[in-house]
């Protein structure tokens, strides 16, 4: 009992993680909203110093260093806050694989170790560019243009603040290997875009030269258009001009439109595949109603029929052998007044009448082994085939008044009725004759009612 309710506990508790894991989705407003009120005081740092008055100072010297000094002191206590809040959130995002909530939380903690101290410049430093590549990471796993724009800047300021050289070509194999972006090539010249601005930013015009012109290549790649083409003649005269930021930042807008562009094309082709997808579903699902329809006519045909061959009229075997013999008997006696040369025929004839006068014999005895058995209130046999014909035979040859009686009685009786008809004349009651047909006091009732349903105007009294 104790390891039942054990295990009961710890499914429960099973249960209990699963839900909070895919039932109900975290809300980090409270941890976005700690995270901006942080953020709105470090970047407005100079409001609160000028609040604070700084005690008289020997020197002007050792009135910056009092500055800093109560500058440094309020910004660390609000960048723990941050730090805090933002951590949290973060292990949240993973734990949800929320790879947009990581990201933001990511740039929050970025953006943290921005604001650093004297004393751990150096740690908040390599902090920084650690998360500078998580965002990276978690942006190409986005694979949104924009999200690794913003990644790639930050990861370039870092590496440049870290006096360590940034390696692009490792972080754009990266990205080129994203499947959106090979299918729109416009999304990775915006990235390129992104890079050579960044660089003509930092001074370093070669490398902004070397990216754009990669960007282009891209561009036509993509499959040039009359915006592209008019756009890349613009950017080829600002940078004859020596303006590389403004030549990346036009082409990148050259690019975003196609962009754009690219994606009203494919929102268009989704609606339209989505449409042939109801279509053919809808189609799909017409064709099975449809088949579940003839399925059901088919059944209800079938059961009809099988019924309908179960209700068909009794028809006598012995009365159509006994006018079979009548005829080939008035066939024989003109045989036998013709000449002689008929013995054969005549021969063969009352062979015919002797074999269908032993069927007729066989069947009233067969009959009449039925009858007997049923007077002694044995069950109708289900081992011989055609019982009832036979029953129903032996009563027209030995009770003929009471058979034409159902007749005149009666329209289209089936075999399973003159059965019916034949235990109540011998007195049997409602549970005698369930027993004795093997059927249910429901099938029973059935039975009545479809026999009497075919009763004319003179009244049957049993």
């Amino acid at each position: 009992m104790t390891a039942l309710i054990k295990a009961l506990i710890a499914s429960c508790l099973i249960l209990a993680a699963c839900t909070s894991r895919t039932g109900i989705k975290t809300d980090y407003k409270p941890y976005a909203d700690t995270c901006e009120s942080c953020y709105d005081t470090l970047s407005h740092m100079h409001i609160y110093i000028k609040n604070h008055n700084i005690p008289p100072q020997r020197t002007g010297l050792d009135s910056i260093k009092a500055y800093i000094k109560l500058h440094d002191s309020i910004r660390t206590s609000v960048k723990g806050l941050y730090v805090k809040s933002a951590k949290e959130a973060l292990e949240l995002a993973k734990k949800e694989e929320d790879l947009t909530q990581m990201f933001v939380f990511e740039e929050h903690l970025y953006i943290a170790y921005r604001f650093t101290t004297f004393a751990d410049r150096k740690l908040c430093d390599s902090i920084r560019l650690h998360y500078a590549e998580e965002m990276l990471m978690t942006a190409i796993k986005m694979e949104d243009t924009d999200t690794i724009g913003i990644a790639v800047s930050h990861y370039m300021t870092a590496m440049i603040e870290n006096r360590k050289v940034a390696d692009m070509k490792k972080v754009l194999n990266r990205v080129g290997k994203i499947e959106s972006f090979r299918e729109a090539p416009y999304k990775y010249g915006k990235v390129l875009c992104l890079i050579s601005r960044k660089y003509s930013a930092e001074g370093d015009s070669i490398q902004a030269r070397e990216y754009l012109k990669a960007a282009i290549v891209t561009g036509i790649k993509g499959g040039a258009d009359g915006v592209e083409v008019v756009g890349r003649r613009a950017v080829q005269q600002l940078l004859d001009k020596g303006n590389v930021r403004e030549a990346a930042q036009a082409y990148y807008s050259v690019l975003q439109m196609n962009d754009s562009v690219m994606k009203e094309k494919s929102s268009v082709t989704k609606k339209r595949q989505e449409a042939d997808e109801v279509y053919i579903n809808n189609m799909l699902l017409w064709c099975i109603l449809f088949l579940f329809v003839i399925c059901g006519i088919l059944t209800f045909y079938y059961f009809r029929n099988k019924r309908n061959a179960e209700e068909q009229a009794f028809e006598s075997e012995i009365t159509t052998l006994q006018e079979t013999t009548a005829e080939y008997e008035q066939t024989l006696q003109k045989l036998e007044k013709a000449e002689i040369e008929n013995r054969a025929e005549i021969a063969d004839m009352k062979k015919t009448i002797d074999k269908l006068k032993n069927t007729i014999v066989e069947r009233i005895s067969r009959g009449k082994a039925i009858y007997e058995k049923l007077q002694k209130g044995n069950c109708q046999p289900d081992d011989l085939k055609g019982a009832e014909d036979y029953l129903i035979d032996y009563y027209l040859i030995f009770v003929p008044e009471k058979y034409n009686k159902w007749n005149k009685e009666f329209e289209g009786l089936t075999p399973r009725m003159y059965t019916y008809l034949i235990l109540l004349d011998m007195n049997y009651s409602d549970s005698d004759i369930q027993r004795i047909l093997g059927i249910s006091a429901s099938s029973l009732r059935s039975l009545r009612s479809r026999t009497m349903g075919r009763r004319g105007k003179t009244t049957y009294g049993s």
